[in-house]
């Protein structure tokens, strides 16, 4: 007897049909494996890791802002003239 192994992609259990009948002969249950405690506890001690990350990160975006924002205080006060004694040039100009 001729069996094929069929995988599904729903369930992932696992069905061996007899290729002559087209019979489901048997049917495998998937079983996820089991996680451990000390797979959880490290799986956490990563989380910290990220969380680290996301405090710098924000931490820089405030410090980034606050740079911008100053710079935009600065230009607002102190505006620079452009020089216009040579006229604008386009870029049809160019060529």
């Amino acid at each position: 007897m001729d069996l094929l192994e069929i995988k599904c992609p729903i369930c992932k259990g696992t069905l061996k049909v007899n290729t002559a009948s087209g019979e489901v002969v048997e049917h495998i249950n998937y079983e996820p494996p089991k996680a451990s405690f000390e797979d959880f506890l490290n799986s956490r001690k990563k989380g910290v890791a990220w969380d680290d990350k996301l405090k710098k990160a924000k931490e820089e975006q405030a410090r980034r802002k606050a740079e911008i924002e100053m710079k935009f205080k600065q230009a607002k006060e102190n505006p620079e003239t452009p020089d216009l004694s040579e006229p604008l040039r386009t870029p049809l100009d160019w060529d």
